[in-house]
């Protein structure tokens, strides 16, 4: 069963949703970020805690994101912490 941290936002206008795996099985044994239906990014986690490796994959989408309009769906601007 995979650990996974979802948010529904808004990207420049258009509803969608961002994804961190956190795990698959245990935290931290499979990570990876995805926005919508795209292919999962995945990436090798420099922690150990949930938290800290949310924080990784989100630095990761806020990168990817760099540019667009990310907003929560009632339109204020998304906070990445």
């Amino acid at each position: 069963m995979a650990i996974r941290w979802i948010r529904n936002v808004v990207i420049d206008g258009v509803k969608s949703t961002v994804e961190i795996q956190i795990g698959e099985n245990t935290i931290g044994d499979k990570c990876y970020t995805r926005i919508d239906e795209e292919t999962e990014v995945w990436f090798d986690n420099i922690y150990d805690t949930r938290n800290d490796i949310i924080a990784q994959g989100c630095d990761i989408l806020k990168k990817r994101l760099e540019g667009k309009d990310v907003t929560y769906p009632d339109g204020q601007q998304y906070d990445w912490r």
